[in-house]
């Protein structure tokens, strides 16, 4: 810790995430896995048979090396200025308002968005619900939940899926040059400072929309915004509770409601309209028909 602090100046924050990565090595290695070696052999391997406890908490770190506490985020964009980032993206940056849409309607972490793939095992149409747990990722402390799917992220789900190249698990909103894009981050902060926001970053949408909720009425109870967060993880694994119409149905209109008040103050489109195949329709006058 002392290091990171005199050598690179690190804050408490940055400090507590690296030493977050230390401590799921040492987890890792206590495990006992099975590896493969070259014959084709498998064996139970142990690295470890002990560990040090880890600190990662901010605070302590502060604490510890007599740094400054962590402070919350404060600076949080208001409709206007969300409206301004969105209604600055032009058609070349497609994949970075996709960003914004799934952001605004899932409220997760950007590597949870980037992740996400429209599929029969992630989004359950039937039921309205998602699973932003990927299939084969095992969930860690940053859980990601079951939530309900919007109306809002279904429209722009079924108008992408006519772009969406590939299959099964590799099918996603995002692509680029034939493949899922893995990082969005530095269009989106270059992005940011085009538009006069130099504080907003990919996970601003996350805090946006957290806050955004909070404030609509009738308001939407801890509960259900702690679940829909992947901050009640008790709750968020009851996979029966999921298919209940009632599941998280406040924290799904209140999302609706926010999406609709951005809606407002930005030009640009926000809602996936469905365009219906035009009918063939009569005309009658003077008692001749004429189509």
């Amino acid at each position: 810790m002392a290091w990171s602090r005199d050598k690179y100046g690190h804050s408490a924050n940055t400090i507590a995430r690296n030493l977050s990565v230390v401590s799921a090595a040492f987890r890792f290695g206590k495990r006992v896995v099975v590896i493969r070696d070259g014959l084709g052999n498998e064996q139970e391997i142990q690295l470890l048979d002990m560990a040090p406890d880890v600190v990662t908490q901010a605070p302590r770190v502060a604490e510890l090396l007599n740094l400054p506490a962590p402070t919350p985020r404060e600076w949080l964009p208001t409709y206007e200025e969300f409206a301004r980032f969105i209604e600055t993206i032009d058609k070349r940056k497609e994949n970075l308002f996709r960003f914004v849409i799934l952001a605004l309607n899932t409220w997760a972490r950007p590597q949870t968005v980037l992740d996400f793939r429209d599929n029969e095992t992630t989004v359950n149409r039937r039921f309205g619900t998602i699973d932003l747990n990927p299939p084969g990722r095992r969930q860690t402390i940053k859980y990601r939940p079951k939530i309900r799917l919007t109306d809002n992220l279904r429209g722009w789900l079924d108008l992408w899926a006519k772009d969406e190249i590939g299959d099964g698990q590799e099918r996603a909103p995002m692509m680029w040059d034939g493949a899922p894009i893995t990082a969005i981050k530095r269009t989106f902060v270059r992005h940011a400072e085009e538009a006069g926001l130099p504080n907003f970053t990919p996970g601003t949408i996350r805090h946006f929309m957290a806050t955004m909720v909070r404030r609509q009425k009738p308001p939407v109870d801890k509960e259900q915004r702690d679940v829909w967060l992947g901050h009640d993880e008790k709750r968020t694994a009851n996979s029966y509770e999921s298919f209940d119409p009632d599941y998280l149905a406040d924290c799904m209109q209140a999302t609706e409601n926010v999406i609709a008040e951005l809606q407002k103050h930005t030009k640009r489109p926000l809602f996936a309209c469905k365009v219906r195949a035009r009918g063939h329709f009569e005309v009658v006058e003077g008692g001749r028909k004429s189509a």
